[in-house]
């Protein structure tokens, strides 16, 4: 075969969930894949694709995405990636796809030197370290399963009292889970809050509205200014990114007089922009953003300003889609702050004030209402925990690859 018909290209793999940095291959007959040790990733040919799609970078840059009609999907991101799909449109063959793991090729290897090659023993449990012993994986799992449950064992404690009536509430020592359980502590938290003069929805009605807006408008200022300060140089940039660093070691106790201060000069306490703007310019969002930005190729941006994208567009369709874990871990982190602040010290009117104060104002009310405080306990965290079982799968899955890079 002519080296002519043969391309290679730098890159990295993505099969099977993991990242493999190596050598794409393209040969006349066959694509394959070699990692940093030349060893044979996976071997394929194009006579049982579905799909082949390659989408460019910038200059030679490219990644080329492989559907199979066994539906086995794989991506590789190369240098040279665009040579690399011209090669393999080129010499399009009908040919059987084989992809193998490194033991799967030495097996082969030895079958055609004819020798006698011992057949690995299928075991029950699969295991990932095969370096490690079984009584090493027993170990783990205990260890794992021990500090689980003194995790959970908060929530459960708290639940378990919000089911429990008055009796085993007061009992000591105090048991973990109820003997009776009931939900008279939930009924009777709704006629308290019934016997308000300002009507339990408003407070409920309150705290959405505050919780939902100002997460968006931290997760929209937080991103804008994210992208500015990780993709573009100008002068003061650098000093900015170091205010906001220094802002992350104040509390909210340390910023509440200065905050309050500067809520009265613009005239906004007792205003919902009393809660509203602070939350706009929380320095977690940012930090969390621009440190995340800063993993995605520039070649991509600059992609699309070559296609005549705007400025609002590349961070619009580009830049947040490929940032999703990053604005998901902020909205868990904003919503957590806004459902859980009593706003106490800037608002004043009751018709203004948030499902946590009114609940707060149950618990205070004493030995009568202890069970009623045990289930304030339970509605208080039911949301920022709900939330974050809804995205942790994909907060924790693109975290780990610390998204895209170079």
């Amino acid at each position: 075969m002519s080296e002519f018909n043969i391309i290679k290209s730098k890159g990295t793999l993505d099969f099977n969930k993991k990242k493999i940095k190596g050598i794409m291959v393209s040969e006349e007959a066959k694509t394959y894949f070699q990692d940093a040790k030349g060893n044979v990733v996976c071997e394929f040919t194009y006579g049982e694709l579905k799909e082949l799609k390659n989408v460019r970078h910038g200059g030679m840059s490219s990644t080329i995405s492989v559907v199979l009609k066994d539906e086995t999907a794989f991506s590789a991101t190369l240098i040279d990636g665009l040579k690399v799909y011209n090669n393999i449109d080129k010499f399009w063959l009908n040919k059987p796809v084989m992809a193998y793991s490194r033991a799967e090729e030495l097996r082969r290897l030895a079958e055609l030197r004819g020798e006698k090659v011992q057949k690995v023993k299928k075991h029950l449990i699969k295991r990932r370290h095969p370096n490690r012993s079984i009584g090493g994986d027993i170990g783990i799992y205990i260890l794992l399963a021990c500090v689980a449950f003194l995790m959970a064992f908060p929530l459960i404690f708290a639940i378990g009292s919000a089911l429990k009536p008055l009796d085993e509430l007061f009992r000591f020592p105090p048991t973990v889970l109820p003997e009776h359980p009931t939900l008279d502590n939930f009924s009777d938290l709704i006629v308290t809050m019934g016997q308000s003069w300002v009507p339990f929805s408003r407070y409920l009605t309150n705290t959405v509205f505050i919780t939902f807006f100002g997460t968006f408008g931290h997760l929209i200022v937080a991103s804008m200014a994210a992208f500015v300060l990780a993709k573009y140089d100008f002068p003061g940039g650098r000093f900015f990114f170091n205010v906001v660093v220094t802002a992350l070691m104040f509390s909210g106790y340390v910023t509440g007089i200065p905050n309050y201060v500067i809520m009265s000069k613009l005239n906004m306490i007792d205003t919902y922009w009393a809660l509203l703007l602070p939350a706009f310019a929380a320095p977690i969002g940012l930090f969390m953003m621009k440190q995340f930005m800063e993993g995605l190729p520039t070649a991509l941006i600059e992609a699309a300003h070559i296609d005549g994208a705007g400025e609002f567009r590349i961070f619009w369709n580009i830049v947040m889609p490929n940032v999703k874990p990053a604005w998901l871990t902020v909205i868990i982190f904003s919503v957590q702050s806004l459902w859980n602040n009593s706003a106490a010290t800037v608002i004043y009117s009751e018709a203004k004030k948030t499902l946590v104060y009114a609940l707060q104002q149950i618990q205070a009310g004493g030995i009568a209402r202890t069970g009623q405080a045990a289930a304030v306990t339970v509605v208080v965290m039911a949301v920022p925990i709900l939330i974050f079982i809804l995205s942790q799968s994909q907060i924790l899955e693109t975290m780990a690859s610390s998204g895209i890079k170079d």
